[in-house]
């Protein structure tokens, strides 16, 4: 097989795969109750890799994390980098932005590489110079992550505040988070957190794409 065929198919493979693993999430179908509990082959290749965590015990859905994100970054119109969703029928919400995966199903994808994941810290940054916005990400992300914007035609994504992190500062996210639900860090430590898990109820397989989220579930 030559390799141009072999790159095509790995990437039907990565489109059909989120395609099916997104739809849980798409329809609304939120988290209640921990689906798999993290095993050791979660653990990060990066000994550096940063990650979100999410406490659904603390989160009271206010939107403040969100809207931090929004005001801090500027987001496109009609994109939004930033979802909190809510449990059909009782009151479990979960904050989700990109989860800066150890193997990102966006980067796979891309045949222009306008994604980047940081060897420092695992960060998956976009590149709008390259973006063509074929969309090739939107469908293979399990979590429905990358941002399409009709006006400027092209992707764009939370990049974990990388630059302000980088002068000592906290994910705006983070910072705004007033009960303290939403937090970050290493994402070795974060997984020695008790019932600390990177799947709820309605969420994909973290096999696919190995996600740097942790969350605290709800009893």
């Amino acid at each position: 097989m030559n390799m141009a065929k072999h790159i095509l198919i790995s990437r039907r493979k990565v489109l059909q795969a989120g395609a099916a693993a997104a739809f849980t999430l798409a329809i609304g179908i939120v988290p209640g109750r921990i689906v798999n509990a993290d095993t050791p082959s979660d653990a990060s290749k990066n000994p550096d890799q940063l990650g979100f965590m999410h406490n659904q015990e603390k989160c009271i859905g206010c939107n403040a994390c969100s809207n931090a994100c929004k005001a801090a970054n500027n987001w496109e119109e009609g994109t939004k980098w930033r979802r909190v969703l809510k449990a059909k029928q009782r009151k479990v919400y979960l904050s989700y932005s990109c989860n800066h995966c150890e193997d990102p199903a966006c980067a796979t994808v891309c045949p222009v590489k306008a994604y980047t994941k940081r060897a420092e810290d695992g960060i998956v940054v976009h590149d709008p110079e390259k973006c063509v916005g074929c969309k090739y990400c939107m469908y293979a992300c399990p979590y429905h992550v990358p941002q399409f914007s009709p006006v400027t035609g092209r992707i764009s994504k939370c990049h974990f505040c990388f630059e302000r992190q980088e002068k000592g500062e906290q994910p705006a996210c983070v910072s705004e988070c007033p009960t303290q639900a939403l937090t970050y860090g290493r994402v070795d430590i974060l997984r020695q957190y008790f019932g600390a898990t990177s799947q709820v109820e309605g969420m994909p397989n973290p096999e696919l794409t190995k996600p740097s989220l942790i969350i605290i579930p709800k009893a």
